[in-house]
């Protein structure tokens, strides 16, 4: 009897925990880091999207100063100094999952001219999804949710970033995008800044690569065109260019350089949210 009870309890929590989006392996808990002592001072930024918002980015030096400030909420869902994960990047997978946004974080605090602040990145992009993939109580959408909520209760978070596209451009009606764009974005506003209803929580999306291929061109223009009016219509939103960005050899990927340059893009965006900036210079 007491080990059908056990058992019983033992499903409810299971159980539970799934309506939660968590596994038994994923914790409770996200600790801050040890270089963080105020919540406030802790900037939490969401990076999702496609392949794009992943991959390793490799840069020509360590700056200490600025990117021990810089954390990364790595696979096992522990914050890893960005200069640590840059010093060890052949020997390391947090890299492959930081995409833009550790230039993105450096510029965020290079912007910052109101006091000390460390920077954390949730990335939690995915390769080669839709937009179809991050609608509300799929699993992209909760896993990012999930990582966000427990995050929040060591640190603020500032915003999300947001680049997705390049399956859909060819695939997806362009009003249905439209649609599941607005969408998103309201709900994850709803779910992760509910109170924040006058000034709603930053959001900057990005436009594809101009010119993937020559048969393409017209298709991925049109879709970039539309996405910018999509923009239009949301509050308190940021737009990066991608004009002068250079892809990987014949792919719809940004190289190297280019993948910094895109961080840097929308840390400006974001920073003009902020008040950091007079001006957004992807709007230049």
């Amino acid at each position: 009897m007491k080990k059908t009870l056990l058992t019983l309890m033992a499903s409810a929590v299971m159980g539970f925990m799934a309506s939660l989006g968590l596994s038994a392996q994923d914790p409770v808990e996200i600790k801050a880091p040890e270089l963080v002592k105020e919540k406030d001072k802790f900037h939490i930024y969401l990076f999702i999207g496609g392949s794009n918002m992943t991959g390793k980015v490799l840069f020509p030096k360590i700056d200490k100063k600025i990117d021990s400030r810089i954390f990364i909420l790595n696979g096992d869902n522990e914050w890893k100094p960005s200069d640590e994960a840059q010093k060890f990047q052949d020997k390391t997978g947090d890299l492959a999952i930081a995409g833009p946004a550790i230039s993105f974080g450096k510029f965020m605090i290079q912007n910052n001219k109101k006091g000390l602040i460390c920077v954390g990145i949730i990335n939690c992009a995915s390769e080669n999804s839709q937009i179809k993939d991050w609608a509300k109580g799929g699993e992209l959408y909760n896993k990012a949710v999930d990582k966000v909520k427990l995050a929040q209760k060591i640190g603020v978070l500032k915003g999300i970033a947001w680049h997705q596209g390049e399956p859909d451009a060819k695939n997806t009606d362009l009003k249905t995008y439209e649609d599941s764009t607005v969408k998103l974005i309201s709900d994850l506003r709803l779910e992760l800044a509910p109170e924040q209803k006058i000034f709603p929580l930053p959001f900057v999306g990005g436009k594809l690569v101009s010119y993937p291929y020559d048969k393409d061109a017209d298709i991925f223009r049109e879709f970039n065109e539309n996405l910018e009016k999509t923009y239009l219509e949301i509050d308190r939103h940021g737009f990066v260019e991608s004009k002068g960005l250079k892809v990987k050899g014949n792919s719809t990927l940004f190289d190297n350089d280019s993948m910094i340059e895109l961080g840097r893009r929308y840390a400006e965006s974001m920073s003009y949210l902020y008040g950091l900036r007079k001006t957004d210079l992807n709007k230049k």
